[in-house]
């Protein structure tokens, strides 16, 4: 691991966090691997496909995220950052407040970009995640 490397996975994961936070649907779409989904295994396996989780974007409201603990591992093209932190959101009008661990994996892309391409959220003490379904 290159500690530029470490410097640019974590530079950009704080910038997706900023756009998120932002909901801004198109300007978070280059932090995406065309891949990416959301996975959750608790407190229910659900799986949270790139296209859903955009139209998702615009109705989850994060009014703050605090990050008690955050780990950046780099190896050649792939990146882990790993975070611990509390959340108070809202999502779909439902409470998506409380602890998190969040693990995001990024890929380098050809075009030497990194890109999320999953990331895995456990939360410690909040309720399950609502969905957005689109039946089209």
């Amino acid at each position: 691991m290159t500690e530029a490397d470490r410097a640019a996975v974590a530079e950009r994961s704080a910038a997706w966090q900023r756009a998120l936070e932002a909901r801004d649907v198109a300007g978070i779409d280059d932090f995406l691997d065309p891949d990416y989904a959301l996975v959750l295994v608790h407190p229910a396996r659900v799986t949270v496909p790139r296209a859903e989780w955009l139209r998702m974007l615009p109705d989850y409201v994060v009014h703050s995220w605090t990050v008690s603990e955050c780990v950046v591992d780099v190896a050649g093209d792939l990146a882990m950052v790993l975070q611990a932190g509390e959340q108070h959101a809202t999502v779909l009008g439902g409470d998506r407040s409380g602890r998190f661990v969040v693990s995001d994996c990024w890929r380098r892309a050809p075009d030497g970009a990194w890109r999320v391409w999953r990331r895995h959220s456990t939360p410690l003490s909040a309720s399950e995640l609502p969905r957005a379904f689109d039946p089209a």
